[in-house]
């Protein structure tokens, strides 16, 4: 059996193909954070039952969203978890009036299903839910995304980075 080898994709060409799905083909943004999402849920579901520790199916799956498109769709895989029966801990780093667009619509989506979202916008805040993130199977990065430019807030830096 022959393995297939991948290059990884570069920023601009993750770009391109979203410009291209959304202006040359009418696929509109929130279909394709979606069908991210969702695949994303999949992916992480198959993990947590394929694992060989005996508790990972009743620990929660921890997820850190940020303020754009990359939060939107750390909401999604929230929400599909959440349907499949897992336990689902979410956490934002922005506050939740800052979310706009797509983002915005599957964060109000996830908080009308009644998912608790926990403010992690301060260094404080962090470490009040370090046991949470700790006590977690699987933790998703849903904080920056192709779009990111400027300096990380350092709350949000891992702490070998600060």
């Amino acid at each position: 059996m022959s393995q297939s080898t991948h290059t990884p994709l570069s920023r601009s060409q993750f770009r391109e193909i979203d410009r291209r799905a959304i202006e040359d083909y009418g696929i509109p943004g929130v279909v394709l954070m979606e069908n991210a999402g969702r695949g994303a849920a999949a992916i992480i579901a198959k993990l947590c039952v394929e694992s060989p520790s005996h508790d990972a199916a009743d620990r929660p799956v921890a997820i850190v969203c940020g303020r754009g498109n990359n939060g939107g769709d750390g909401y999604v895989i929230a929400r599909h978890l959440h349907n499949m029966g897992r336990a689902v801990l979410l956490f934002l780093a922005a506050p939740m009036d800052s979310l706009t667009g797509d983002a915005a619509m599957n964060a109000n989506i996830a908080r009308r299903m009644g998912l608790t979202c926990h403010a992690i916008d301060a260094i404080e805040a962090v470490e009040r839910h370090c046991d949470d993130l700790h006590e977690a199977f699987i933790i998703v990065d849903a904080l920056l995304g192709t779009g990111f430019s400027g300096a990380m807030r350092p709350h949000l830096m891992p702490s070998f980075m600060q």
